[in-house]
């Protein structure tokens, strides 16, 4: 037998006996922390097509590849399907296609479609539908969540949007963005978690890998010996204190930030609201949120962001129906 040769198999006894070796090991180690019943028991926490996020500044997320369809449809939901972030719409590639131009919208319950329920006539896809017809190749991303803020959005377009390298990030600004107006829903996800901790059990923002999820060593490692420093972290900054606060023109500015070190364009869509009786405004001098809607004109000003105030074309459909 060559050098060589016993070399390879010197290695290969010792790979074995090394693996077994941890092997041997993570079983003792599984056992004793099962003998001691050490592991807490670990619950997925969510409500409607809502969890919990794990980044305290959006605070909750859509949940991904929820299908409702046939279902009862109930808070901030819709008949389908989520794609693989939990947003109203298809799957999107990560590579942007030769020559395309992708757009990102982040947005609320008008971004999202609520109330709507056709997924084709959402705006962010009636827009990709209708510049396709034209002629451009867009590739359209709908990251709007019902109940969102600025805050939110501007925080979503950063943990989801800008991986894929929007060309332009069109911002759906509501006249409620200035404060927290999600229904309740974040406050019922909290509730729940605390629940579960009165119980003694731990909460989780994701499903749990199986592996993980059927290991009480892991769930040990990951939600005792890790989980001091996270839920101190988790208590100081997820109160509701949060979202209660006008945060439009810093967030703004984030997002003018953001365009410059990514390289996108910003346009902010500043919806109107007309209510059911509002048919008798035929000028902005009897619409009585215009001074909002000036604020946020200066604000995008001030940031160099491009606006577009959609007033004069809702007033025009309006008064068509």
């Amino acid at each position: 037998m060559s050098v060589k040769t016993m070399t390879i198999k010197k290695i290969t006894i010792n790979t074995l006996l090394l693996a077994s070796s941890l092997l041997i090991a993570l079983l003792a180690c599984e056992a004793a922390v099962r003998a001691m019943d050490l592991a807490p028991e670990v619950v997925y926490i969510e409500k409607w097509r809502m969890r919990l996020s794990a980044n305290p500044k959006v605070g909750f997320e859509p949940i991904p590849n929820l299908d409702s369809t046939g279902k009862s449809v109930q808070y901030y939901s819709y008949d389908g399907r989520s794609n693989n972030f939990g947003y109203r719409d298809y799957d999107h590639s990560e590579a942007k296609a030769p020559g395309s131009h992708r757009i990102a919208v982040i947005g609320d319950s008008i971004t999202a479609g609520l109330w709507i329920n056709e997924d084709d006539k959402v705006y962010p896809t009636v827009m990709e539908t209708h510049l396709r017809k034209l002629g451009k190749k867009v590739d359209v991303m709908n990251f709007g969540v019902s109940g969102y803020n600025t805050q939110q959005e501007v925080e979503t377009l950063k943990d989801r949007g800008l991986q894929f390298k929007p060309d332009l990030v069109v911002l759906g600004y509501c006249l409620n963005d200035t404060f927290r107006d999600d229904g309740g829903v974040y406050s019922a996800l909290l509730a729940e978690e605390r629940k579960q901790n009165e119980q003694g059990k731990e909460s989780t923002v994701k499903k749990l890998n199986p592996i993980v999820k059927h290991s009480d060593f892991l769930r040990f490692i990951n939600f005792v010996v890790l989980r001091p420093a996270k839920a101190a972290t988790r208590t100081q900054e997820n109160g509701l204190e949060t979202f209660n606060s006008d945060t439009v023109g810093e967030n703004f500015a984030e997002l003018a930030r953001l365009s410059k070190q990514y390289k996108f364009e910003v346009l902010v869509m500043i919806f109107p609201d007309f209510g059911k009786n509002d048919a008798h405004i035929l000028n902005r001098s009897t619409y009585p949120f215009e001074q909002e809607h000036q604020k946020v004109i200066s604000l995008a000003k001030q940031n160099d962001l491009a606006h577009l105030d959609l007033f004069d074309i809702f007033q025009e459909c309006h008064h068509e129906l």
